[in-house]
């Protein structure tokens, strides 16, 4: 038999809901090379269905199941060993809710098709479950992704002079009760080959477009800077073009606020270089002339001094403005979700401390340490929303305060604010 009838064979038995091998899924047993309902496993099935409506997410569900004390498939191979038993994983039960098995279908390809194996869930739960995950961000992505190029690619250069290109990191956060996936941009060094790669540099993507934005409208609000960096053009209507769109440009407010650049900063952007303290930014100003005209650079270059913020080893590298005020957002959701838990328990949402703690996953002892911050005085909260706390207050040495005093003066003393 050749390779291809093979292939056929086997999508074929696929089709038809025959068990081949591989995995035997939980609610089912094998019998004569197809599946059969396991009673006592199928139950289990159900619950898990139904749970995942009832607590609205994978991450409460996994909690809800421990305390059911619902674990994963009981398997035992050819040579008695025996595994699973345990609790699931998030990802086993993604797998699991999205398994078309459960309502007697099998998947083959793109395409559903009706199996031989009888079905554990109804067609009305698994539209229900299937709408839920797609709302939560656990649908397949079929959308395109937008590109990974940013707007300072090509242009950025690290402090070799080394070309910097966008890379990526994915990491699971919780906020509100509920776990999801943020993506952290970095323009990273970029190496070929054999270079070394010991070396290479990473700065926060977000961050750096954001010092750059802030400086070049700075510059190009400056009137008289701008007139000092054309002076002694030769075309003086090309010198008048450029100050007006310029001009334009730096008082456009709309067109110029948010998280990254817009293409007509980049346009006159020829080059950055990231020294260690300092942007140096080289401008062609040319870029906004009249077609005839822009063969004639324009340059300006202009410095904007930066510094590295790093709140704990594992927290991402900040790029700020010297002496620039910095937001710590987990600082900042540190005190919103000690917010949040006093007023679930002054308005009976919550009975106790503890009941908090299970509800989202924490370990014994931290919700109490978090919840005297719902008490901080009112100047210190609004100076961390506005990113004006010291240096020093992180969410990590916030933590560490083995008390809060209840007096606001004392507050202020203890966490290094000026006194009122």
């Amino acid at each position: 038999m050749t390779a291809e009838r093979i292939r056929d064979k086997v999508a074929a038995s696929k089709r038809k809901g025959m068990w081949i091998g591989g995995t035997i899924p939980l609610g089912y047993d094998v019998i004569d090379k197809a599946l059969v309902v396991d009673p006592d496993e199928a139950a289990a099935v159900r619950t898990i269905f139904a749970e995942y409506l009832a607590q609205g997410s994978v991450r409460l569900l996994s909690v809800r199941l421990r305390a059911l004390g619902i674990v994963s498939k009981r398997r035992t191979n050819r040579f008695g060993h025996v595994s699973g038993g345990t609790p699931f994983s998030r990802g086993a039960l993604y797998n699991i809710l999205r398994n078309p098995i459960y309502i007697g279908k099998v998947r083959h390809k793109d395409a559903l098709h009706e199996g031989l194996q009888g079905a554990i869930i109804d067609d009305a739960t698994w539209k229900r479950v299937q709408t839920q995950l797609a709302d939560h961000g656990g649908k397949k992505i079929s959308s395109t992704r937008r590109s990974a190029k940013r707007l300072l690619d090509g242009i950025l250069f690290d402090t070799k002079g080394r070309a910097m290109r966008t890379t990526c990191a994915s990491k699971s956060i919780r906020a509100d009760g509920s776990t999801r996936t943020k993506r952290y941009w970095y323009y990273t060094t970029a190496v070929r080959g054999s270079e070394d790669k010991s070396e290479i540099e990473r700065l926060p993507a977000d961050e750096i477009e954001r010092v750059v934005m802030s400086g070049l409208k700075e510059r190009l609000n400056d009137t008289r800077w701008l007139v000092s960096q054309t002076k002694g053009h030769k075309s003086q209507a090309s010198l008048a073009v450029n100050l007006q769109a310029i001009e334009k440009l730096g008082l456009d407010k709309e067109r110029t606020e948010g998280d990254a650049l817009g293409q007509p900063f980049t346009d006159i952007i020829d080059r950055i270089d990231a020294y260690r303290g300092r942007l140096v930014v080289s401008l062609n100003f040319a870029a906004l002339a009249k077609p005839e005209a822009a063969h004639t650079p324009i340059p300006a270059i202009f410095e904007i001094p930066f510094q590295r913020r790093q709140n704990g080893c594992a927290k991402p590298i900040i790029i700020a403005a010297e002496n620039a005020p910095q937001e710590d957002q987990g600082l900042i959701a540190l005190i919103a979700d000690a917010r949040r838990w006093a007023g679930e328990l002054l308005e009976g949402k919550a009975i106790t401390v503890q009941q908090i703690t299970e509800r989202e996953g924490l370990r014994s002892g931290c919700v109490s340490r978090i919840l005297p911050l719902a008490w901080l005085a009112s100047d210190i909260s609004t100076a961390i929303l506005e990113g004006r706390q010291p240096p020093h207050l992180t969410a990590k040495t916030l933590r560490a305060l083995p008390e809060l005093p209840l007096d606001w003066a004392e507050q202020r003393r203890v966490l290094g604010f000026a006194q009122l």
